[in-house]
């Protein structure tokens, strides 16, 4: 069977029962594919050469060394003891349960590591919670770094909580996954009977999972209410310790103990509340129309003060896009065909004034 074509080709060797194989590039194309029918062939003839199975199967003697190397590696021929060069198979379940015997192994090994640093860190975190505890005894604001170390001071002060959380989350709609993060904290504290109030921009009231998060609050006896514009990101708890941004990317935040400072944070806070609408969960046609015509009247007022889009969209907590698209409106009812234009005939058409005697009067009142 063999000729010096399939030498140059590849070579079998079955000395001492061990299967040698040189790859060639014929093998490398077609020693997966031809594995599976050399496999077959072995299960149903038993104590087979691979010169024999070559023969039956009519392929070269490279094309079968091919093939035999590639079940090799998998473990899954096996060298018959006393039978010269032939070969018996082993089951894919043997083979597995022997390859994978060192996986295991070091899989155990990466989890006692694993183990290991959870415990070294778990040390660290407990001296930092001390550390930080021990600061703000000493120091009425403190500077926390880093989102981690942010969202871990937050769920500490929100496990101590015990009276009351107020919360101003500006922007439209919340990510899904943070308002998912965050409730189990904020489910905690309203069922061991926690005071919660929170206040969003009108923008979130037209994101399904905020509306969804606000639904839970409310069920679990949370308030929760809407403004058109509001301050940055606030959070006091107990009255007692109040959390602000200390930079507009909120990678750094501070945690005010001072007494008057927390205060008067409650007193800004109290100002929003009193001005804000009750958030629900569903939105109702009436509702919608006024809080469009409310946006649409705080648009006006900004593009009056010559803010652009941008400044627009961030100070009402929406997208560049849907504020774009607020403004378009507008022209369309002003008639205006530019931006000049526009300005001209908001001045001209009262609407400013009206509004500003509108708060007068009620302020008298």
């Amino acid at each position: 069977m063999r000729n010096a074509r399939l030498d140059s080709m590849a070579t079998v060797s079955f000395g001492g029962g061990t299967l040698r194989t040189q790859r060639t590039e014929q093998g490398v194309n077609t020693g997966e594919v031809d594995s599976v029918e050399l496999y077959r062939l072995m299960i149903r003839v038993q104590d087979l050469e691979l010169s024999e199975a070559a023969d039956m199967l009519g392929w070269s003697e490279g094309r079968t060394a091919a093939a035999a190397e590639w079940l090799s590696r998998y473990e899954l021929l096996v060298p018959l003891l006393g039978e010269g060069s032939a070969f018996g198979v082993s089951t894919p379940r043997s083979a597995v349960s022997r390859l994978m015997a060192p996986l295991d192994q070091q899989f155990e090994h990466l989890e006692r590591e694993a183990e290991r640093l959870r415990a070294d860190l778990g040390r660290y975190q407990v001296t930092y919670s001390e550390a930080i505890h021990e600061a703000e005894d000493r120091n009425e604001i403190s500077t926390i770094l880093g989102l981690d170390a942010i969202n871990a001071e937050l769920e500490s002060a929100a496990a101590r909580c015990t009276e009351e959380v107020l919360t101003v989350q500006p922007g439209g709609g919340r990510k899904a996954e943070s308002l998912a993060a965050s409730w189990e904290h904020t489910r905690a504290m309203l069922e061991r009977g926690v005071q919660m109030r929170t206040i969003y921009q009108h923008s979130a009231r037209f994101h399904s999972a905020t509306r969804q998060y606000v639904k839970q609050v409310s069920t679990h006896g949370g308030a929760v209410r809407s403004v058109d514009e509001c301050t940055d990101r606030l959070i006091i708890f107990d009255r007692e310790v109040a959390f602000i941004p200390a930079r507009s990317d909120r990678q750094i935040a501070l945690a005010i103990h001072q007494p008057a400072v927390v205060e008067f944070l409650v007193s800004v806070f109290e100002r929003f509340w009193n001005d804000a609408t009750p958030f629900s969960a569903h939105n109702r046609a009436p509702e919608v129309k006024t809080l469009l015509s409310g946006v649409r009247m705080s648009i006006i007022k900004l593009l009056a003060d010559g803010e652009t889009d941008n400044a627009i969209a961030r100070r009402l907590g929406v997208s560049v896009r849907t504020c774009r698209g607020h403004i378009a409106k507008i022209y369309e009812d002003f008639g205006a065909r530019s931006r000049c234009q526009l300005g001209v005939l908001i001045a001209a058409s009262g609407v400013l004034d009206a509004d500003d005697e509108e708060g007068d009067a009620d302020v008298d009142g």
